[in-house]
Order: structure tokens, then C-alpha cells, then sequence
């Protein structure tokens, strides 16, 4: 069978230019192929432009998409931010915190005048020795850990603190009570009468009840408050002369006898060891010296047993 060969399409447009005014028509001839060849050409062009297009869109789309995401990155990294200034902020009010059961720790430890509370108040730490082991994986701890180890450290803190105050309040009660308790000696002498019955210092042969101890010393010897107290009378009175009276509370009393010089007034508080008196001879007495007594509820007990 014989092959035909196809013939060249010579078909063409014309294109026909009718000027004004009677000039000369122009006309230019467009072979078909011509045509064809710059249809396929804009074709091309076309395919190219949208795939510029499409491509640009995606571009587009995916910037877009990543500054959404940097821009959530960016409200996270403000709120860890935020976070992480007030955990610093936690840090330090907990720092203050450990300030004030550090000074507290101190209050008792002044309280008590002695290391007798260190276990106690430092109990949840543990005693140091020249042992340093230590170890561990290295873990950076994140917000949430740094969060909770703050909470932790607070609640722990209110704990401690609570706990150091009730035992502040215990040791203040306690030392109260033990300066308001007559513990020592109101002057310095020899004891030349004591407690319950004697022979009488008057010669009379028979004996007689004495509710205190006679301690004798030198006229005008300082005569000091046997314990913390209320100054409840500075006078002379009868057998005893110049006479004062503190009251201690708990139903305690002190007396101080035949002074020479009283040198409190009813109403004034006075502390333990402080000069209240000096020693003399007035109301009933063969010479100079103190009657030291202790009253419990209105009875006169043995000044030995609180010495």
C-alpha cells in the first residue's frame, strides 16, 4: 500500500487595513501555520503563567501558615515568659519566706539561750557531715516542675512556720512563767534564820514560827526582785518596816522585810534581778538583814524549794 504524504496546509488570513479618505487599502497575509505556531506559543505561555500562579499561591499559602506558627510561637514563648517571672517572683517571696522562719529560728534559739533547738527547728534538714556524695541524671525541669517545686516549697514553708510559732509561743509562755517564778537569791548575806519554827531572837526562851528566811549583810546592801512582777505595795508595815510586796501571778507573792530604803512604788513592773530595795534594820529586827518570803495562794511556803 502506498504512503501518502500529507500536504503543507497553505491555507492563510488576510488581514485588511481600510484607511480614510480614500488611501490605498493595506492588507497582510497570515499563513495558517503561523497562526497555529503562535497559538501553541500562547498556549505555552499560559501553562507557564498558571503554573507561575499556582506556584505562587502555594508560596503564599505556606508563608502564610508559618507566620501563623511563628506567631503562636511567639504568644507561647510571652506566656513562658510571663510564667517564668512569676515563678521568679514566687522564688523570691519564698526566699523572704525562709527569711522570716530563719529569723524566727533565731527568736528561739535567743529565747532559749542555747543550741538545745536545733534538732528541733531544723528538723527537716539534714546534719551536714565531710561526706559530699552526690548524683543523678541532669534534668532541666520546665515550667510545670518549676511550678510545682514552688508549691511544694510554699506549703512546706506554712508548715514550718506554723509549727516554729506554736513552738515560739510555747518557749515565750514557758520563759514567762519561769521569770515570773522567784528562782533566786534576792541579796547576798549569810542566812542566820530559816524557814518553819527557831528559837526566838528575843531572848524569850521560847520558840517561834517563822514564814521566811533572814539573810544578814551589811546596811544598805542592794536587795533585788526575786522574779519577774507587779510591785503591790511599798510601805511600812508593823513587825516587817519598810516592806515590799510584788506580786508574780499564779497566785504568787514575794515579800521583802525591814529595808532600809524601798526603792519601788505600788504599780511598777519590775524583772527579776533588779534593784527594788536595801537592806536595813526597821520594824522588828536585832540588826541588819532581809526577811525574804514566798507567799503561794496566801500561804507561806519554804523559800528553799523555789531556789
Amino acid at each position: 500500500m502506498k504512503q501518502t504524504t500529507p500536504k503543507p496546509d497553505r491555507r492563510e488570513y488576510t488581514l485588511m487595513i481600510v484607511p480614510h479618505h480614500g488611501k490605498s487599502v493595506f492588507s497582510i497575509r497570515i499563513p495558517m501555520k503561523y497562526v497555529k505556531y503562535t497559538a501553541v506559543t500562547l498556549g505555552i505561555c499560559l501553562t507557564i503563567l498558571s503554573g507561575t500562579m499556582l506556584n505562587y499561591r502555594y508560596q503564599a499559602n505556606l508563608a502564610a501558615q508559618e507566620k501563623y506558627e511563628l506567631n503562636q510561637l511567639r504568644v507561647v514563648n510571652d506566656k513562658q515568659h510571663v510564667e517564668l517571672q512569676e515563678l521568679s517572683k514566687a522564688t523570691a517571696d519564698l526566699q523572704q519566706d525562709m527569711n522570716r522562719l530563719n529569723q524566727l529560728d533565731s527568736d528561739l534559739r535567743r529565747i532559749v539561750s542555747s543550741e538545745e533547738i536545733v534538732d528541733t527547728s531544723r528538723s527537716a534538714s539534714p546534719r551536714l557531715t565531710n561526706y559530699n556524695g552526690q548524683g543523678g541524671p541532669d534534668i532541666q525541669p520546665n515550667v510545670a516542675d518549676l511550678k510545682n517545686l514552688v508549691k511544694e516549697l510554699k506549703a512546706a514553708a506554712n508548715e514550718r512556720e506554723n509549727s516554729l510559732l506554736n513552738l515560739k509561743s510555747s518557749l515565750t509562755e514557758k520563759k514567762e512563767r519561769l521569770a515570773a517564778t522567784p528562782s533566786i537569791w534576792p541579796t547576798n548575806g549569810e542566812v542566820t534564820s530559816r524557814f518553819g519554827w527557831r528559837s526566838s531572837p528575843w531572848g524569850s526562851g521560847r520558840g517561834d514560827w517563822h514564814p521566811g528566811i533572814d539573810i544578814a549583810n551589811d546596811m544598805g546592801t542592794p536587795i533585788t526582785a526575786a522574779a519577774d512582777g507587779t510591785v503591790v505595795n511599798s510601805s511600812w508595815v508593823g513587825g516587817y518596816g519598810n516592806m515590799v510586796e510584788i506580786d508574780h501571778g499564779n497566785g504568787i507573792v514575794t515579800i521583802y522585810g525591814h529595808n532600809s530604803q524601798n526603792l519601788v512604788t505600788p504599780g511598777q513592773q519590775v524583772k527579776k534581778g533588779q534593784l527594788i530595795a536595801r537592806m536595813g534594820s526597821t520594824g522588828y529586827s536585832t540588826g541588819p538583814h532581809l526577811h525574804y518570803e514566798i507567799r503561794v495562794n496566801g500561804t507561806a511556803v519554804n523559800p528553799s524549794s523555789f531556789l
